[in-house]
């Protein structure tokens, strides 16, 4: 199965750069929303109580940086369409030491979740996902949630962060990002703003929330609608 540009760049090679071109260099000077001070904090702020779901797991750094917080946790589920990240990530996230479960899990978030997974988890994490699909808010959101919100516990939280692409202040190094990212398929991005972000939350929670630092819109949502 050929495996859409987003997930095929990351290749084991690639893996070994990702943190500091996107987590330091990309995050701090092109979308200045730096990953310590912000995306990190807000990660762990929102971390469940018993399982965690990461969709879309890039080197792990983000469960792997909150092994601490995680460790009550019985269950991390990892998500993604590439072999290579998911093995990246697991490893990573044992040598942090986290103690519990580790499932891996090779899907893409457009296909339904299995059966197993409905209704067990306390928290998904979408980190740095919606910007890398193809599409555009809200539709494409509005069904990366309709496969998520089964997979929710009660009193569950769905979280995340996205680069936007429409409606927001690029500087110059985060212009020339986006044209070579979304010219080679990396990201698909263009047409995502944070209205349409909006959008997609409130046709899917009942309880939203949304703010920009920089480029990028953090966002969580709690309480699913019942949607169609």
């Amino acid at each position: 199965m050929a495996i859409d540009p987003s997930a095929s760049v990351y290749t084991r090679l690639a893996l070994r750069f990702y943190d500091f071109v996107v987590l330091t260099v990309s995050n701090l000077f092109a979308w200045r929303c730096p990953t310590g001070s912000k995306l990190l904090p807000f990660y762990q702020a929102h971390i469940g109580e018993n399982a965690h779901l990461e969709i879309g797991v890039g080197t792990g750094y983000y469960p792997a940086a909150s092994a601490a917080r995680l460790a009550k946790v019985k269950l991390v589920t990892l998500l993604d369409l590439n072999p290579n990240t998911l093995a990246f990530a697991q490893r990573r996230l044992t040598r942090a030491g986290y103690k519990g479960d580790i499932e891996a899990v090779e899907r893409s978030i457009f296909d339904p979740l299995p059966e197993e997974m409905r209704a067990r988890y306390d928290s998904v994490a979408l980190f740095y996902l919606f910007h890398c699909l193809p599409g555009a808010f809200p539709k494409k959101a509005t069904d990366v949630f309709r496969n998520v919100v089964p997979a929710l516990a009660p009193g569950g939280v769905v979280y995340g962060a996205t680069i936007l692409g429409k409606d927001v202040a690029h500087n110059w190094f985060g212009t020339r990002l986006m044209k070579l990212y979304n010219g080679k398929g990396i990201f698909g991005n263009t047409e995502d703003s944070e209205e349409r972000l909006r959008q997609a939350m409130e046709e899917t929670f009942e309880e939203y929330e949304v703010q920009v630092v920089g480029v990028v819109a953090l966002f969580t949502g709690r309480k699913p609608r019942q949607v169609a």
